[in-house]
Order: structure tokens, then C-alpha cells, then sequence
């Protein structure tokens, strides 16, 4: 049995030895990414710095565009909260180019970042 077992399984291996290129060539890119992937916690010093910066760019970009550009409180609300959402965005776009990794949990950090620097900074009560 044993002898029957050990032929099997040299049987199976010389198999898998000729193919060279088993695997299809998508499958080796996942691999490859999966491998290279860099670990995205939702929980991160990364995702504090998002959701912080997306919070203080809506009250900055307020700032400038009411008091110092002397626009309405109405348009500054949209310039800021649009400006603040292209920045996220494009930066996460920047990281899919540049470091091949686009994460939506930095994206909904932004998003968290930029209702609390709405509503700290933007919302009159």
C-alpha cells in the first residue's frame, strides 16, 4: 500500500514538474498582488491621517473661500466639501497609479472626515 501510495504521488509531482506554466497568467498576477498587497486595517495611523486631513480641509478650504474670498456661506459650503472630496479621491487615485493599491477604507475615512469637519466647522445649529 505504502509503495502503491509513494508511486501516486511521484506519479502526480513528475506531472506538475513538466508543466512549467500550470498556472494562467491572471492567476499569477493575483498571487503576485495578493503577495505584494500591502495590509489595509481599517483601524491604522494611515486612517487617522485621512480622516484628520479630509476634517481639516473642509474647515480650511470654508475659511478661505467665506472670510478670506468673501464668496457666500452657501457656495463656500459646496467648494469646500467638493474640494475636500476631489483631494480624497484623488489621492487614492495617485496610490492605484503609483503604488498599484486603491483602498476604499481610506476613501470612507476621508468621507468620515469630511461630515465631522462639516458639521464641526461648516453646520450652524
Amino acid at each position: 500500500m505504502k509503495k502503491l501510495l509513494f508511486v501516486i504521488i511521484l506519479f502526480i509531482s513528475y506531472g506538475f514538474a513538466q508543466s512549467r506554466d500550470s498556472l494562467p497568467d491572471t492567476l499569477k498576477y493575483k498571487i503576485k498582488n495578493a503577495i505584494n498587497c500591502p495590509r489595509d486595517a481599517w483601524f491604522s495611523q494611515d486612517k487617522f491621517l485621512h480622516f484628520y486631513f479630509s476634517a481639516s480641509f473642509t474647515g480650511l478650504a470654508y475659511h478661505f473661500v467665506v472670510c478670506r474670498m468673501n464668496q457666500p456661506e452657501d457656495r463656500g459650503k459646496v467648494i469646500s466639501v467638493s474640494f475636500t472630496a476631489v483631494v480624497g479621491l484623488g489621492k487614492e487615485i495617485y496610490d492605484k497609479k503609483k503604488k498599484h493599491h486603491f483602498s476604499w477604507k481610506d476613501l470612507c475615512w476621508d468621507g468620515l472626515g469630511l461630515a465631522v469637519g462639516y458639521f464641526a466647522f461648516i453646520h450652524e445649529y
